[in-house]
């Protein structure tokens, strides 16, 4: 291996889901203790060192290969995988429920991915059970949730105006994990239309949890993924997001139907989100995208400079945008006192659905009022330092605001009108 060896290159080559055992062998055998030690090491910074632990025990056993800080990877493959067969098990009875129930549901997401695209119980995590069913179901589906003991962690009615949200918000039993129950993959305001109806026609039969059930068609699922990666999470998944794309394309290669995911990705006003993160497979995993589809989707192209802002903001993992809100960055970069303290009243004042998820209030409950002040101190402890610095513009936190004003142009670039 040269001198110029950077470990990511050497992830991301690793994690090529073409790339055979043999290959993988020869990539780590040119490494030295210290540089495979490097490789894991950015393996975990990237969210990725569960689906590395099983390649690597494999080449153990194939080339009695040496994996250093394997006991570390085992722990938390092993950790993973008890949560996922817990996860599992709760899978299980609320598809077969609402299955005896004759409720048509798909699975989402990690929950879906997990057994039919990584196949291994312990080489992805999930943070929650995502499930779909139709709108006209989720009266039904929530009553079936009690049932089993789950419980809204947030306040939510049918009866209220739910346009901003795609999901009910998250449901918990004890000692179990956060159920989301959605009736869409955006919310209706976003700046994109998605078809639930065509959405379900598309829909493929699947296996989860041992229940026959549903999951996306394979287009939408990319779909779904590009947008949940790219546009809901701003990048900030990292390398974990890219390759569950990069493990569906690689997987379902031979399925594809590449004029119809063209033609999806249109109707939804998904063109630029679809093209960029498919350029951060093709160039970043080698996953092969016919030319014709980029062509399609995005006859100008995109320009190189915003592709590469767009995997620095990938792969740069050490530094967390999440106290940087929009709000903040357009309030960093006013001048202007009145400005700024509007922005600041805007982010208190939010409207009372709002404030209602947040606590689990009746919206139209008298005491919710008080919640604004609650709300008020809420804001100033998550974000009271991180205004004080942005005052004091600081070289660290100058770095950081760059970055997030850059995240968010990126995502305006992406939005085909605006979102709400």
């Amino acid at each position: 291996m040269s001198d110029d060896f950077d470990s990511l290159t050497v992830l991301l080559k690793l994690l090529m889901p073409s790339l055979s055992i043999e290959d993988q062998f020869e990539l780590l055998s040119c490494l030295n203790a210290g540089q495979t030690e490097a490789v894991i090491a950015e393996a975990k910074q990237q969210g990725v060192s569960l689906p590395l632990y099983p390649m690597l025990l494999a080449l153990e056993k194939t080339y009695d290969l040496m994996i250093p800080s394997k006991e570390k990877l085992y722990q938390a493959y092993l950790s993973t995988a008890a949560k996922n067969m817990v996860a599992l098990h709760e899978a299980e009875r609320l598809l077969s429920t609402l299955k005896e129930a004759g409720i048509a549901a798909a699975g989402l997401k990690g929950i879906y991915l997990l057994e039919n695209v990584y196949g291994n119980i312990g080489a992805r995590s999930m943070n929650d059970i995502d499930i779909l069913v139709k709108k006209q179901d989720l009266a039904k589906s929530i009553q079936i949730m009690q049932t089993l003991g789950y419980q809204h962690t947030g306040y939510f009615s049918l009866l209220d105006h739910n346009t901003d949200t795609k999901h009910v918000p998250p449901m918990q039993k004890a000692g179990g994990h956060l159920l989301e129950v959605h009736w869409t993959l955006l919310e209706e305001c976003e700046p994109f239309t998605i078809d639930v109806e065509a959405l379900w026609a598309r829909m493929v039969p699947a296996k989860i949890a041992g229940v026959e059930t549903l999951a996306l068609g394979v287009e939408d699922l990319i779909l779904h993924l590009c947008l949940h990666l790219t546009y809901q999470h701003f990048l900030t998944l990292g390398l974990r997001g890219l390759l569950d794309i990069g493990l569906v394309l690689h997987q379902f290669a031979d399925e594809i139907n590449w004029s119809r995911l063209v033609e999806t990705a249109r109707s939804w006003g998904a063109e630029k989100v679809t093209t960029l993160t498919l350029k951060l497979v093709e160039s970043q995993l080698e996953v092969p995208i016919p030319a014709e589809v980029f062509t399609s989707l995005l006859p100008a192209g995109i320009a190189p400079e915003l592709l590469e802002n767009a995997r620095s903001l990938l792969f740069e993992r050490g530094q967390t945008l999440a106290n940087l809100t929009p709000d903040l960055v357009e309030m960093s970069a006013s001048r202007n006192l009145i400005t700024k303290v509007k922005i600041g009243l805007q982010r208190v004042f939010i409207p009372r659905l709002a404030l209602a998820r947040i606590y689990n209030l009746e919206p139209n409950s008298l005491k919710i009022h008080g919640f604004y002040w609650v709300r008020l101190v809420d804001l100033f402890r998550s974000y009271g330092s991180t205004i004080l610095n942005l005052q004091q513009e600081d070289e660290a936190t100058e770095s950081a605001r760059q970055k997030a004003q850059l995240s968010y142009s990126l995502h305006e670039w992406m939005s085909p009108r605006p979102e709400c």
